[in-house]
């Protein structure tokens, strides 16, 4: 792409760059989940900048389940939100309070 057509302003890049630094970092086979996303997270300076990049990772991703599923974005963070619930419920044990 050529510098006068770019895909995202220069401040949009960064924080996407912090985001995939910080989810890169976290996903590292060799390293403890939890310890690495908090060092990660530790690392960067701008921590809305960080937001900001995986927000805007998630809907690229979103949007590239979407083409592949055939789907539409909002099904496929539908979808997901319904997982996490079914995830949360599995390992939270019901204490029948709120």
């Amino acid at each position: 792409m050529s510098a006068d057509r770019r895909w995202v302003s220069d401040a949009q890049y960064r924080c996407i760059r912090a985001g995939l630094r910080v989810l890169s970092a976290w996903t590292r086979p060799s390293r403890d989940p939890e310890a690495a996303l908090s060092r990660a997270l530790r690392h960067e300076p701008d921590g809305g900048q960080v937001m900001v990049g995986l927000a805007t990772i998630a809907r690229l991703l979103a949007m590239e389940l979407a083409a592949t599923t055939g789907r539409s974005e909002r099904e496929v963070i539908e979808c997901t939100s319904a997982t996490v619930a079914q995830l949360q419920c599995a390992v939270t044990p019901n204490t029948g309070t709120t």
